[in-house]
């Protein structure tokens, strides 16, 4: 692999980590929107470095594909 390749593979995964966390951001204000600010920063703040080491833990046990892959559906049982 090239430099300019792992160069355009670290910026990719830096993308997908900056849209994860402002998702991540967004649920935040969305589940605690009548929290202030300042407090839905703190609620972030705990959040964050969780997923941070999560993805970091992946990375380095290579099953990174497997959190971008749908996991099977569920069937669905009927009650009788």
């Amino acid at each position: 692999m090239t430099d300019s390749e792992q160069f355009e593979e670290l910026k990719e995964g830096i993308r997908e980590m900056v849209i994860l966390f402002k998702t991540v951001w967004d649920e935040v204000e969305h589940q605690f929107s009548g929290l202030s600010r300042e407090e839905q920063h703190r609620i972030f703040s705990l959040i964050a470095p969780f997923i941070t080491d999560t993805f970091a833990m992946a990375a380095s046990e290579g099953v990174m594909e497997d959190f971008a892959k749908p996991s099977s559906k569920r069937k669905k049982r009927r009650r009788v």
